[in-house]
């Protein structure tokens, strides 16, 4: 069974929370030089990251056009680099999307979803 537009950008929503949580955790474990930490909050930033880009292929294009300012096919892209391009992520971006990307599609997709 296919999931609906809201599940699907709460699954987006969702996935925002979990990176910046998963990011304040990787700062923290970096700060008291856990190595290991520091992998596995960026797997889980990796991950949710992913499930982002997922959720945002599944809506359907009208869903999408309401907010024409988004970069909606390069979250879609960033999905694919992650699952198929592994060997080309940067953490630097990965990092810069948690910071300063998630909060304008936090934005839109809050507006969408009171749309709906």
């Amino acid at each position: 069974m296919s999931r609906s537009e809201k599940e699907r950008l709460d699954d987006i929503l969702q996935g925002i929370e979990r990176a910046r949580v998963a990011d304040a955790r990787m700062r923290a474990a970096a700060d008291a030089g856990d190595e290991v930490g520091v992998q596995v909050a960026f797997d889980s930033i990796l991950h949710n990251l992913f499930v982002i880009g997922e959720a945002v292929k599944a809506l359907p294009p009208q869903i999408l056009q309401r907010d024409s300012s988004m970069p909606w096919s390069e979250i879609a892209s960033m999905r694919d680099v992650i699952g198929h391009h592994y060997h080309r992520i940067v953490p630097a971006i990965i990092h810069r999307t948690v910071e300063t990307d998630l909060i304008p599609l936090e934005i839109s997709v809050l507006r969408m979803k009171d749309s709906l």
